[in-house]
């Protein structure tokens, strides 16, 4: 029994949503870090990745702070304000090829016409405030959360060059007009830029051993032309003395609906390829783009308890299957710290 509340204490600390609510005037507070990668992408619903083109990377820095408070004994409120960097690099590349009959020198013609996809932006990204209720605490646990996101009002993604045209024909049939340097806008962005409201239930099991279960089933509701998602993870976790909490799971999301086209995106047939063996639509790939997306994240870590009213979160997560998403490995480091507020 002892560790059974040892566990217990540990878990409403975490930095994913639980279950297990705090007590009334509990206040945790707390900031991680997260660092993401990524060089591979999965473009189609085959669940095979491939390279990004022209030797694409992709890199993300972001730092949440946040805070979970206790309202009642059975609901908790919370919010998290993250800053963010994140930063494409790529080849540079000349999509349109030169006509010989025209009168711009050849040194003119690569200086008007490169593309540079790399992008660098910063900011705040995603807003997000969540309400927990318990509905019943015993060695199963079970609680209902609204969770609102909402974007800071950074630009949302779009298609390699915007987002017009929204459709392959209208790009193909007028390629000078688009693939212009001034265009390039991509997807480099902080977030989906849409409203999102996403109600979910969440259960948990605790046991004497000191390990712990956790099951979340939710819908997200995704605004501003972005396809409904449904969300679900299965998490365990097993106490290691007094101190130290390692857990492991998976968790994804499946589109239940098609959004709005944002725009075409150019990829490549061969992303192997060199940037010289491109021009024209040689090597393109297009795709009329969305916000929709799948994906399976496999996450792992620890918690460590550093006092009785500090804790430490050490994880790495990556995807393991997607569509329309990057095959990001992620490590993240916390600190999470629990007071008394009221």
């Amino acid at each position: 029994m002892r560790r059974l509340l040892l566990c217990l204490a540990l878990l409403p600390q975490l930095a994913w949503a639980s279950p297990w609510t705090l007590p009334r005037g509990a206040l945790v507070v707390s900031g991680r870090y997260d660092f993401e990668t990524a060089d591979r992408e999965f473009l189609d619903d085959s669940g095979a990745d491939v390279p990004y083109s022209l030797r694409g990377g992709y890199q993300a820095s972001t730092f949440t702070v946040g805070a979970r408070l206790g309202l009642t004994d059975r609901l908790e409120v919370e919010l998290a304000v993250p800053l963010r960097q994140v930063a494409y690099t790529a080849d540079p590349v000349i999509l349109l090829p030169r006509d010989p009959a025209s009168a711009v020198g050849e040194l003119d013609y690569h200086q008007e016409n490169i593309i540079d996809l790399s992008q660098r932006v910063q900011g705040v990204a995603d807003l997000k405030l969540a309400l927990r209720y318990r509905l019943w605490l015993a060695q199963t646990v079970g609680a209902v959360q609204l969770e609102v996101v909402t974007p800071s009002g950074y630009r949302g993604p779009q298609g390699t060059f915007g987002e017009k045209p929204n459709s392959i024909n209208a790009f193909v049939s007028d390629l000078p007009r688009f693939v212009r340097p001034e265009n390039v806008a991509d997807d480099v962005t902080l977030g989906d830029g849409v409203l999102q409201i996403k109600p979910a239930f969440l259960f948990g099991w605790g046991f004497a051993s000191g390990t712990f279960v956790r099951v979340d089933v939710g819908y997200n509701v995704r605004l501003n032309g972005a396809g409904d998602l449904l969300n679900g993870a299965l998490r365990a976790g097993q106490l290691l003395g007094r101190h130290v909490l390692v857990y492991a799971g998976i968790e994804g999301e499946y589109t239940v609906q098609d959004g709005r086209v944002i725009g075409v995106s150019v990829a490549a047939e061969d992303p192997t390829l060199p940037a010289a063996d491109y021009g024209g639509t040689n090597n393109l790939a297009l795709r009329e783009v969305t916000l929709d997306r799948d994906r399976l994240v496999v996450p792992a870590g620890l918690i460590l308890r550093v006092t009785e009213q500090a804790e430490l979160n050490l994880g790495y997560a990556t995807t393991v299957w997607g569509r329309n998403t990057s095959k990001v490995h992620s490590a993240s480091v916390g600190l999470a710290i629990r007071t008394q507020a009221l």
